[in-house]
């Protein structure tokens, strides 16, 4: 009985570092095969396309970036593999996750993978990390559930999943809707039904600008001014409590000729559409034309906006959309 094909692509981060024996900090040091061959269970199991497709820190990725990979992807479904498995720095990966996820239109599972620990700690998790992505991409019942996230032996949607602590190996965590599943006993074991999906057109475009901008106690809204003479195609408010504002933010968004999407700084739950009106509440907001994100963070309800914005939608089939989220 032949192998499964399974394609596996780097794309840098702390899973691909080590100091190399020289001091200033760990960098980039290992090709996506390195990465492949640390884990020798692997060849046993499936055959393996492995590619380094970049080798960067998450936080240096571009939007773009992510479009590539979404080809490269496609392109190795469409060669034969059941699953396609993306490594990269654990800074942006929910970024990076649900970006992909939105436009992400196969049945085949694409798997999201990082680690917390370089390549010269003394328990590195990456090849264990890789090893559960692979287990994970080449389940039948990974299939019909978009982008999943794994790390440390759990599986997450690309939807919630969210990085909570700066070292924790359990970073990962999807707070608002709970883990997908688990990889145990070297089985995949998932305990939730599939995420409920959109699934948008990936337009071959420039994808437009669109800044956050943060909400703080004394806050005096000038970088709404400034992001909109800097020509921003969009404005993600990140707003105390349940999406709120100052009264002097909420003076300088009035008016506003652009999308204005208003998400929560907490970092769980959902936004308020009906509880508060005062001014700067999530009332006033939208009675100026806002539109508050739903339960979507701030980071991710920004690439939302650029793939809508990308795609044409105006002001009310934006709104419509993330009342979807």
């Amino acid at each position: 009985m032949s192998k499964p094909k399974i394609a596996v692509g780097a794309l840098g981060g702390t899973i691909c570092m080590s100091a190399n024996g020289g001091q200033g900090g760990v960098k980039p040091s290992f090709s996506a095969e390195q990465l492949v061959g640390a884990v020798p269970a692997l060849r046993e199991m499936v055959q393996i396309e492995a590619k380094t497709l970049l080798a960067l820190p998450s936080g240096s990725l571009k939007v773009q970036d992510l479009v590539e990979v979404y080809k490269w992807a496609k392109e190795q479904i469409a060669k034969g593999a059941v699953g396609v498995v993306i490594t990269q720095g654990t800074d942006t990966l929910e970024e990076s996750a649900f970006f992909l996820n939105l436009v992400w239109d196969e049945h085949a599972p694409l798997v999201i993978t990082g680690a917390m620990r370089n390549a010269d700690s003394i328990s590195s998790d990456g090849a264990g990390n890789i090893y559960a992505s692979v287990l994970t991409a080449i389940s039948p019942q990974s299939r019909d559930r978009g982008v999943l996230v794994v790390l440390n032996d759990t599986i997450h949607s690309a939807l919630w999943v969210h990085k909570s602590n700066t070292f924790s190996l359990q970073t990962f965590v999807s707070i608002n809707a709970g883990i997908q599943g688990l990889v145990i006993e070297n089985g995949v074991k998932f305990i939730t039904p599939a995420v409920s999906r959109q699934i948008y057109p990936l337009p071959d475009v420039k994808f437009p600008k669109v800044e956050i901008i943060q909400s703080y106690l004394g806050c005096e809204g000038e970088m709404i001014e400034l992001a909109l003479r800097a020509n921003y195609s969009g404005i993600i408010i990140s707003g105390v409590g349940a999406g709120h504002v100052s009264y002097d933010m909420v003076d300088k968004l009035r008016g506003a000729q652009i999308p204005v999407v208003v998400a929560s700084r907490t970092g769980s739950g959902i936004c308020a559409t009906k509880t508060y009106g005062y001014k700067g509440s999530e009332m006033d907001l939208q009675s100026i034309g806002c539109i508050m994100s739903g339960w979507l963070s701030p980071i991710k309800a920004r690439l939302l906006l650029m793939l809508l914005l990308a795609n044409n939608m105006n002001l009310e089939q934006i709104k419509k959309e993330f009342g979807n989220f």
